[in-house]
């Protein structure tokens, strides 16, 4: 794997993620199978999308990750994770996609916790709302490209095509203060996360 490969991987989100599974009281086994399923999508997606800058994945690659996630959680609740991946890699394909891809990825992190069990109703709720907010961020940022692609996200179609390079950054770092908060998780977890994303946030091609 080269580093494009590897940033590709979005350590950043990844700091991010393992704070909300902290946050959820996902056991060991859990996180992995978790990961497995996240790095596994985010291969896909990127299979999909062949953005600029970055290199492509073999077709198989994104399955590798996610038959390892499936045999370690070993339940049909992953089921929803693998069908809303599939739809949001579709995200520059087709518009209705492209302007419901919050509410998707938002769905696609509850999706991702269900397979773990006994989480709170209102954990789920929070989850949903709040990556369904900082994806919405993610679409700001990249409103000029989208623009330029044709890709119909609700900053587009709303006549809004600035870049706004530093809106999704602001909103990843308060995720992962809200998942700390949410999971009493110690002080030292939110600052190693946040330094994560602050060193690597610039390194995924864009």
């Amino acid at each position: 794997m080269s580093t494009n490969h590897l940033w590709q991987l979005r350590p950043y989100s990844y700091a991010d993620l393992l704070l909300l599974l902290a946050a959820a009281g996902a056991d060991t086994g859990e996180a992995i199978g978790a990961s497995l399923l996240w790095f596994g999508f985010l291969i896909h997606l990127e299979w999909r999308h062949h953005d600029v800058g970055r290199l492509p994945w073999p077709a198989w690659a994104w399955l590798v990750p996610w038959m390892g996630g499936a045999i370690i959680l070993a339940t049909p609740l992953i089921i929803p994770f693998f069908a809303l991946a599939a739809l949001y890699a579709l995200k520059k394909r087709f518009a209705v996609i492209s302007a419901t891809s919050p509410l998707l990825n938002g769905a696609l992190k509850v999706a991702l916790l269900l397979p773990l069990g006994g989480i709170s109703g209102a954990l789920l709720a929070v989850v949903f709302f709040a990556a369904t907010a900082r994806n919405f961020a993610g679409d700001l940022r990249d409103a000029a490209k989208d623009a330029a692609e044709g890709v119909a996200t609700v900053p587009v179609l709303l006549g809004y095509t600035k870049a706004t390079p530093y809106v999704y950054p602001l909103s990843l770092g308060a995720t992962s203060a809200l998942w700390t908060i949410w999971g009493n998780l110690p002080l030292w977890a939110l600052a190693t996360a946040w330094a994560v994303e602050l060193a690597t946030y610039r390194l995924t091609p864009r």
